[in-house]
């Protein structure tokens, strides 16, 4: 039996669903059975803290007497995040605890409970407070730090100073600490709520990568691509700077440790070249390659004409890529990269000044930046003296435009048998000209039922593709 185009991509998406979704419900089932372990395990310290604090046990407990579940055989979103960020016992609890009011708030509610009339903070030494519906006990710093350390005053300072200043969920902004609003004074701990980022709650809870919340709060766009490194063709020397790129970040982490971070974990690169050229379709196939999300950000809603508007913006964007090992693609990058000038204005002043700072976040990102522009010669030395790898994409030669045509056209279409290669590989044209080309000639042979390409669909496709930039095919 005969399916048009439409049926058989739909049983093919239905079929794709149903295993997705099977997929899932694995992932959370099992998933579930280890943070329950985990609120069990949170809950039980709470309960020890409470009995200590209605005077039931006199004698002081540690916090070390009680060790979290041990995930070292479990394979989950939840143990795997713990694992792979090497979270500790101190940092799990402060975990467990922002994600709880999302998927159990019953954990410290229920134990809160005051008579029939509501809730009330019975014990102000335990922090937190309960959300505007009066229903939900909402975890603070003071919460945390007091399920810690107890009556342990020294505890209690250590482990405040520990989480301030060297908690990796709180460094990298996968947990924060938000004033709550009231009239007291927000310096308290009090005051400060443990906060899971949104895109965290989804990771820990269904295996769903992290990813920020796109739009002018983070300006900028996921890129993929379903090509392969065969599709990408270009002189050997940039396979080899591209290949390098891959080992920094599959070894990068293990030598700055292994130097006692004496080196910079930034590794920012310069892909330049002419449009078309292949930078692009390199940075999707890095992502690709390394498991890695690639943002491409939009430079429109970066720069800004208002004094220290785009240092702002810039600020947010580094702050929000930090620890999330994430790569930042700068595509076009001379409306923010361009030549300095010398100071002969206000404007000279305040364009040095974004510079300077671009500069500084980019050295400090832990993680691939990748900055692409068409003209090397708008960046000046200053700055390339920054990137630790600089890439050209040169306009691919005879040679390579014929492995272009051959490798970019997509299965199950094909061209006909008597086209001539070489003859196709005399027009002067880049990768994505060719991958625009192929495209539209697919689409008339589709058009027509059929899965041959035409070389009169190639002979329009050309013409349309030479007038995009005012040229003419010979």
């Amino acid at each position: 039996m005969e399916y048009s185009v439409g049926k058989k991509i739909a049983i093919e998406k239905q079929e794709r669903s149903g295993e997705k979704n099977n997929i899932i419900q694995g992932v959370i089932s099992n998933n579930s059975l280890v943070i329950n372990e985990e609120i069990s395990w949170l809950s039980g310290i709470v309960d020890l803290r409470l009995k200590h604090l209605e005077g039931l046990v006199n004698e002081e407990m540690y916090f070390s007497n009680y060790p979290p579940p041990d995930l070292t055989n479990k394979s989950c979103p939840y143990a795997d995040f713990v694992k792979e960020n090497e979270i500790g016992h101190t940092e799990r609890l402060v975990l467990i605890c922002s994600l709880v009011p999302h998927i159990s708030p019953e954990t410290f509610t229920e134990k809160l409970r005051s008579g029939e009339s509501g809730l009330k903070i019975k014990y102000p030494k335990l922090g937190g407070y309960f959300d505007s519906t009066f229903t939900n006990f909402v975890p603070t710093l003071q919460t945390v730090v007091y399920l810690l350390g107890g009556e342990d005053i020294s505890s209690v300072l250590f482990n405040h100073l520990f989480l301030i200043e060297k908690s990796t969920l709180i460094k990298e902004q996968i947990i924060t600490l938000r004033a709550v609003s009231t009239s007291e004074d927000d310096t308290n701990m009090r005051n400060h709520s443990v906060n899971l980022a949104p895109e965290y709650v989804d990771y820990l809870i269904s295996g769903k990568k992290p990813r920020p919340d796109f739009g002018r709060a983070f300006p900028a766009t996921l890129i993929t691509t379903g090509l392969d490194w065969e599709q990408l063709v270009v002189k050997p020397n940039v396979k080899t700077e591209l290949e390098r790129i891959m080992k920094w970040e599959l070894n990068g982490k293990n030598l700055i440790n292994k130097t006692n971070k004496k080196l910079n974990s930034s590794f920012t690169c310069l892909f330049y070249g002419p449009s078309g050229g292949g930078k692009t379709l390199a940075v999707q196939l890095l992502g690709k390659t390394l498991g890695i999300d690639v943002f491409r950000i939009d430079l429109s809603m970066v720069v800004s004409k208002y004094i220290g508007e785009t240092e702002k913006n810039l600020a947010y964007l580094f702050d929000r890529a930090k620890g999330k090992n994430w790569i930042l693609f700068f595509d076009e990058a001379d409306s923010l990269f361009g030549k300095r000038t010398d100071i002969s204005d206000s404007k000279d002043k305040w364009a040095n000044l974004e510079m300077s700072y671009l500069l500084q976040r980019m050295e400090e990102h832990n993680g691939l930046t990748v900055l692409a522009t068409n003209f090397k010669n708008n960046i000046d030395n200053a700055m390339t003296r920054r990137f630790q790898s600089i890439i050209f994409f040169n306009r691919p030669e005879k040679e390579q435009r014929v492995e272009l045509w051959k490798k970019l056209l997509p299965a199950p279409f094909e061209y006909h048998s008597k086209l001539d290669f070489n003859k196709l590989a005399q027009y002067e044209l880049t990768g994505g000209n060719i991958s625009n080309i192929i495209k539209a000639a697919c689409l008339e042979a589709i058009s027509r039922n059929s899965e041959l390409i035409d070389s009169q669909d190639l002979a329009d496709a050309i013409t349309r593709e030479f007038s995009k930039e005012n040229r003419f095919p010979n």
